[in-house]
């Protein structure tokens, strides 16, 4: 996953870069039209209704893309408490005639997912949280915590906690932005956390920890029917949350150093240490291919491709 500021396509025209404007991203968190408090009431498509008392996420590889073929990075991870009132975050300068879309997904991105909390300050979004956001070192994150009362009583309490590398998932949302004073762009979201629980029994009581069951769908509803635009723009389909799967081997693993890695030709290849330090880049040259990690320890192995990637973890001795 890259991190960096801000890059431009190859092909982006030189005649196409605007004036500077600040750009600025903001969440309105909402259970059905009215504001999300732990005592506003929302009803979900089953007719359940339902209270929140905690809704904590991240949100994370936000892009924007502008003038036509552009794309601006932010690099930093977001975790928001949509009970905490609406979300405000300047994501940086760029020069833009006009933006057409957001990019981002919610969780934490897999070349982050599985390293050690105790590593970041205590003010850093991926350290560890009181109540915690983390599920442990082989789950990664919780990427979201939705925790509250339902049925009509509000007598039955549910849990859906989602997290899981093969349920993160980029999402795209068209936007134009809303222009603002001093030459500041903002994007403008609207968060339906009614929409949160599409499909869900809340009104019966759900627990559901982890990668499949409630949690999944709670994830599924986050990637497609959670977010619009200031111009009721919704995510454009739930494709890329059904992202194809790479065809990747690695072994031996665990491994004493040597890594043989059999991938598509063409692939590149990433590899972080545990302290999330790019420590090998390189292109698969052919359908197999070998690296030598000298150090003990545990590594994140990322092949991708223009389209999808796959995350596996390794163990040197």
């Amino acid at each position: 996953m890259k991190r960096f500021l801000l890059y431009t396509l190859m092909f982006a025209s030189v005649a196409m870069v605007g004036q500077t404007k600040e750009l600025v991203l903001n969440i309105e968190h909402l259970l059905g039209q009215n504001p999300l408090t732990t005592s506003a009431i929302g009803t979900n498509n089953l007719g359940n209704q339902m209270k929140y008392s905690r809704l904590q996420y991240y949100v994370d590889d936000i892009h924007v893309e502008y003038n036509q073929d552009s794309v601006f990075e932010y690099p930093q991870v977001l975790l928001i408490d949509a009970l905490d009132g609406n979300t405000k975050v300047n994501l940086g300068s760029i020069q833009a005639d006009s933006i057409t879309a957001i990019r981002f997904a919610i969780g934490v991105g897999p070349d982050l997912n599985n390293l050690d909390p105790s590593t970041y300050p205590a003010s850093h979004p991926l350290a560890p949280k009181n109540p915690s956001m983390h599920w442990g070192w082989t789950a990664g994150y919780r990427f979201v915590c939705a925790e509250g009362m339902g049925s009509s009583n509000f007598d039955q309490a549910f849990e859906l906690h989602g997290l899981g590398n093969d349920n993160y998932a980029l999402q795209t949302i068209p936007t134009n932005g809303v222009a603002g004073g001093g030459d500041t762009l903002h994007i403008m979201l609207k968060a339906d956390y009614s929409e949160l629980v599409r499909n869900i029994g809340v009104a019966q009581g759900v627990i559901s920890h982890g990668e499949t069951g409630s949690a999944f769908q709670a994830l599924k509803n986050f990637n497609n029917h959670v977010f619009t635009s200031s111009e009721g723009n919704t995510a454009m389909g739930d494709t890329e949350l059904q992202l194809d799967k790479l065809e990747v081997s690695l072994y031996p693993n665990p491994t004493r150093g040597p890594l043989t890695i059999k991938a598509e030709p063409g692939a590149k290849l990433e590899v972080y240490n545990a302290l999330g330090s790019l420590v090998i880049q390189r292109v698969m040259q052919r359908a197999e291919g070998r690296i030598d990690l000298k150090t003990p320890g545990m590594y994140l192995v990322k092949v991708s491709t223009h389209s999808t990637s796959s995350i596996h973890k390794v163990i040197v001795k």
